[in-house]
C-alpha cells in the first residue's frame, strides 16, 4: 500500500466507522429532517509503505470534523470531513515529519468522492514532497479529475525516496 492510498482508505474507514456508530446511537427522525449533524473523531494508525523499494513506517494521527447533511425526510445525503493529520514517516534511520490538511466530500451512496487541500506535505527543514489541490474519484476508485501538484499520488516518488537515503 502506498502512503496516499493508505490515507484515503484510512479516511474512508474512519468515516464509515464513525457513521455506523453515530447512526446506531442517534436515530434520524422527522425532528432531524433537513438538518446537519456535526461530530469529531480522532484516528490513529500505522502501516508500512513499500513504494520506494524499502519499508517506510508511517505513523498517522488524524483529527476529523464530520458534517452530515440530511434531506427533509431525514435521509442521509452527503458528508464533508475536514482532516488535520500529523504523521511520522520513518525509514533507514531517518524520520520525516508530515503535516496534512484536507477536506473529503462523499455522497449518500459513498460512490462519489473528492478530496481537496494538502493531503501530503512531508518536510524536513524544507519541503520534501507536497501533494495539493483537487482530486475527484470515480466510483471504482480511479481518478476522474486531478488539479494541482500531486507527485506522490501520481507515482513520482523520487524526492521522497531520496530523502530516506
Amino acid at each position: 500500500m502506498n502512503i496516499v492510498s493508505g490515507r484515503i482508505r484510512l479516511g474512508l474507514s474512519a468515516a464509515a466507522a464513525a457513521g455506523a456508530f453515530l447512526l446506531a446511537f442517534v436515530p434520524v427522525t422527522a425532528a432531524h429532517a433537513a438538518s446537519t449533524i456535526h461530530f469529531k473523531a480522532t484516528v490513529s494508525d500505522s502501516f508500512t509503505d513499500t513504494s520506494c523499494g524499502f519499508p517506510i513506517t508511517v505513523n498517522f494521527q488524524g483529527n476529523g470534523v464530520f458534517t452530515w447533511f440530511f434531506d427533509a425526510q431525514g435521509n442521509f445525503q452527503r458528508q464533508i470531513t475536514e482532516w488535520n493529520a500529523v504523521v511520522a514517516d520513518s525509514a533507514n534511520g531517518i524520520t520525516l515529519t508530515e503535516t496534512d490538511h484536507w477536506v473529503e466530500f462523499t455522497n449518500s451512496d459513498m460512490d462519489v468522492y473528492k478530496m481537496t487541500g494538502l493531503p501530503i506535505h512531508i518536510h524536513d527543514g524544507g519541503v520534501v514532497i507536497r501533494d495539493a489541490g483537487y482530486v475527484l474519484f470515480n466510483p471504482d476508485g480511479s481518478v476522474a479529475v486531478i488539479h494541482g501538484p500531486h507527485p506522490q499520488f501520481e507515482g513520482d516518488l523520487g524526492a521522497l525516496c531520496a530523502a530516506f537515503s
